[in-house]
């Protein structure tokens, strides 16, 4: 699957029913469309994005794995994630990287040129008792 969509929170609704079109297990799709929310959401607040400028979102199923990319640039320093990834309790923002860090496999930001992040699934892993 492939996506581009304006840095505008209303494109959020396209992006999280762009999943249904991969025949995703359901508890796969429905964390899917919550970190790709949250990555899109982080662009869309925090790489000062022109309207006319694209968020990119891949993601690919392989039976047993999905992969999600979100690029909000071509080119640039990849983010760096310093500190705790948890925010503080009461916090009413922060939370997006915290959230992907509980739910992907695996994740982490683009190092090829370009910044954005990206998460793994794997459907066949079990899930720890707090990812519950």
């Amino acid at each position: 699957m492939e996506l581009s969509v304006p840095p505008d929170l209303s494109a959020l609704g396209e992006v999280r029913r762009s999943f249904d079109a991969l025949r995703l297990p359901a508890d796969v799709r429905d964390d899917a469309r919550l970190l790709v929310t949250e990555l899109v959401s982080n662009s869309i607040r925090h790489a000062a994005l022109r309207a006319d400028q694209r968020i990119r979102i891949w993601a690919r199923w392989s039976g047993r794995r999905l992969k999600v990319v979100v690029r909000d640039r071509d080119h640039g320093r990849p983010d760096t994630i310093a500190g705790s990834m948890r925010p503080v309790a009461g916090a009413e923002s922060g939370w997006g990287l915290f959230i992907v860090n509980q739910l992907a496999s695996r994740w982490g930001t683009i190092h090829d040129g370009g910044a954005g992040y990206w998460f793994e699934l794997d459907a066949s892993a079990p899930r720890s008792p707090d990812q519950t």
